[in-house]
């Protein structure tokens, strides 16, 4: 392996991943002979792992080619900003390989679209961004979108597995019809320092970068105690911030033809990959030689603001002179302490 592409050559199946990829292996086995539908929601914050899970299971039936035409088994597309049923109709024809996959009305798209699917022997439709079903905005549902795709899926019988942030719950909670065909959503979450499962599978995850890494370079020992808590409050317990930062490391050392990754290393990995992305001003670098191990809310609630977008949703007028940081702390440290 290729040192420069050893982090994103490391597959762990961690125990949220595995959960998830097993709840949507048992439904693409029982829906064969379901006699409705079975659909599937899995949902979680940004960078927690949802995108791999579904491109992970998409490989397990990948698609070929007969002298009858495509064979495909699953099925994955991300959903447009705003969908319309034209529109979806649209993405999932050209996903299929349909040459004409713009034109046509709404029926004549789904027509095809159904047509397709069976030829195609198609048993499962990913769809990933489904919060993309909801404007947070105007608090705005694309029914017509939405009731859709319930139709498709009862016509076709195909499983209907959607990812998404939360946001996109509103899309299955508020539509009766769409909501009884969902089972109990699958949860990817961030992973909990306090929570002691939580931060063993984290660790776990740290040991096996630390052995692929170590292959090719000298470093300190990923999964120790005190390197993990670094890892934890620099990713914020989220899974691709953590691969982003190893990746980076990687990526700097084998620029200078380097074959071993420092502290020192690390900290400016976690510049480049993560600090300016979450837009948080750290104080207290995680790699820094002189970082503490104390385990304060100061550094948990820092930690749970990385990658956090959207914090705050009261008014402008009780905001201000509040950090981004300290906005966080009560509600994300009691959800962080299983309150």
């Amino acid at each position: 392996m290729e040192a420069r592409f050893v982090v994103e050559s490391t597959l762990i199946p961690h125990t949220a991943f595995e959960t998830a990829t097993q709840r949507i292996k048992q439904c693409l086995g029982y829906s064969l002979k379901s006699p409705e539908p079975i659909c599937l929601a899995l949902v979680g914050e940004s960078r927690t792992g949802k995108s791999r899970v579904l491109e992970e299971t998409e490989l397990l039936m990948p698609r070929s080619r007969t002298a009858d035409g495509a064979v495909v088994p699953i099925l994955r597309v991300t959903a447009p900003s705003r969908p319309t049923v034209k529109g979806v109709a649209g993405l999932l024809l050209k996903s299929l390989g349909d040459p004409k996959w713009e034109s046509g009305t709404e029926i004549n798209r789904t027509g095809r679209l159904e047509d397709q699917l069976r030829l195609s022997g198609t048993l499962m439709i990913m769809i990933d961004e489904f919060q993309h079903f909801f404007d947070k905005g105007t608090q705005k549902i694309f029914y017509d979108a939405a009731d859709w795709l319930k139709t498709l899926v009862d016509q076709t019988k195909v499983t209907l597995v959607v990812s998404g942030l939360e946001s996109c719950l509103p899309v299955l909670c508020r539509n009766e019809q769409l909501s009884g065909r969902f089972l109990a959503p699958i949860y990817m979450r961030r992973f909990n320092w306090l929570d002691a499962a939580s931060r063993e599978d984290f660790m776990s995850i740290l040991e096996a970068f630390n052995e692929s890494m170590s292959q090719n370079f000298t470093m300190p020992q990923l999964n120790s105690p005190e390197m993990a808590f670094r890892f934890w409050c620099a990713s914020g317990g989220l899974m691709g911030h953590l691969t982003k930062l190893l990746r980076q490391a990687v990526w700097d050392a084998c620029d200078v033809g380097r074959s071993s990754i420092s502290l020192e290393g690390f900290e400016q990995a976690h510049k480049t990959s993560i600090w300016a992305e979450s837009g948080v001003v750290i104080v207290d670098s995680p790699f820094a030689r002189a970082f503490s191990f104390d385990v304060t809310q100061e550094k948990i609630a820092m930690a749970l603001a990385v990658g956090v977008r959207e914090v705050e949703t009261e008014p402008d007028h009780r905001k201000r002179g509040r950090s981004k940081t300290n906005s966080v702390a009560l509600s994300q440290v009691l959800t962080a302490r299983g309150a």
